[in-house]
């Protein structure tokens, strides 16, 4: 009889312990449901905590016991896709790099196209993440995204750059400063498909143009 009140109260107490997981969760998602809401409509400055969880329908309380700040509410909303989007480039830089000690640096232009087409498809499966951070992230702290997903480029540009010239192949020497303004170019027209609340099949489009205008300059500095 012990050992099955024993084995009752385990399991009663397994129960309400994945219950009080399941209330936790669901929980949360109602909150950042209301925050993407709030966001969207007002942008990170005016949103309210207070109107975040009256919409979600929890206390003020629950909701700083889950996002001890307004911050850490629009980080959640908003890291997850910046951290996959700046991991895509960074992939498609690091097959670049193997593509040229391979002796096959030509092959970065497909490469690069290949990435373009999974970014394009990532921000569509994610679109109102993506117009948090580029179009309502002022004062956030995210609101330097692009410029430091430029940086990025511009960095991983340059030494992909060098380690071409050290391997005796024909490219330019462009200053950080003149890459940089280059690479700002083309990704503020890329993203320009988020501020506009493009189709994706227009977006599709003006990427396209947009690549195809870059590629003989970016040819030129890369000995393409």
């Amino acid at each position: 009889m012990t050992l099955f009140v024993t084995s009752l109260s385990i399991t009663l107490l397994l129960m309400r312990r994945d219950q009080d997981v399941k209330q936790v969760e669901e929980t949360r998602g109602l909150v950042l449901q209301s925050a993407q809401r709030e966001f969207l409509d007002k942008g990170y400055e005016k949103a309210s905590l207070r109107s975040i969880a009256q919409n979600a329908g929890v206390t003020t309380g629950a909701l700083y016991v889950r996002f001890p700040n307004k911050s850490a509410l629009f980080a959640a909303l908003v890291e997850p896709v910046s951290a996959h989007l700046l991991g895509l480039f960074r992939t498609g830089n690091d097959q670049g790099f193997e593509q040229l000690d391979e002796g096959r640096p030509e092959d970065m232009w497909s490469t690069s196209e290949d990435v373009i087409t999974r970014i394009v498809d990532y921000i569509f499966e994610h679109k109102e993440p993506f117009d948090l951070l580029i179009t309502r992230a002022a004062e956030s702290g995210y609101e330097h995204f692009l410029d430091d997903l430029v940086e990025e480029e511009v960095s991983q540009s340059l030494a992909y750059l060098d380690a071409m010239r050290e391997r005796g192949l024909a490219c330019a020497s462009p200053s950080h400063d003149d890459l940089h303004a280059l690479v700002s170019a083309e990704y503020y027209a890329f993203f320009e498909i988020v501020r506009h609340d493009t189709s994706k099949e227009d977006a599709v489009a003006r990427i396209k143009l947009i690549v195809d205008f870059f590629r003989p300059g970016w040819e030129n500095l890369f000995g393409g």
